[in-house]
């Protein structure tokens, strides 16, 4: 069961020559999906003066997407960390399963060292976690 669901149409821009959606671009929606549901928190979280770097991600593909597929992101925080969040992105189109996306981001203060979430941070990410 998803925590957040995105929706969205596949855009002519993100498809090869045979009209099926590049690999990397499924990266993208999952980031999409990311920060719609963030943003669905409020205004507990913001970015102002972090970074927010990939340190980890894979991806595993079941299905093509092709142009002006209707896709819904599925998506869930698996584990928060101190500063770091790994999250789960399913990627679907109708009822079957496009691909399965896992990221893992640490948040970092711009000198590099870890930028620890607070309390209330925690507590606002929980609705995300399953």
């Amino acid at each position: 069961m998803p925590a957040f669901i995105y929706k969205r149409r596949i855009a002519f821009h993100e498809t090869d020559a045979a009209g099926v959606v590049y690999f990397a671009n499924f990266f993208h929606l999952a980031e999409e999906a990311e920060t719609h549901a963030l943003a669905s928190l409020g205004s507990v979280l913001t970015h102002d003066g972090f970074l927010y770097p990939r340190v980890h991600a894979e991806a595993d593909y079941r299905a093509p997407l092709f142009f002006f597929d209707e896709v819904a992101v599925h998506c869930r925080i698996d584990k928060i960390g101190s500063s770091s969040i790994n999250w789960i992105f399913d990627i679907y189109r109708d009822d079957q399963i496009c691909a399965a996306v896992r990221m893992t981001s640490s948040r970092r203060h711009r000198n590099g060292s870890a930028a620890p979430y607070t309390t209330d941070e925690r507590a606002a990410l929980a609705a995300l976690q399953l």
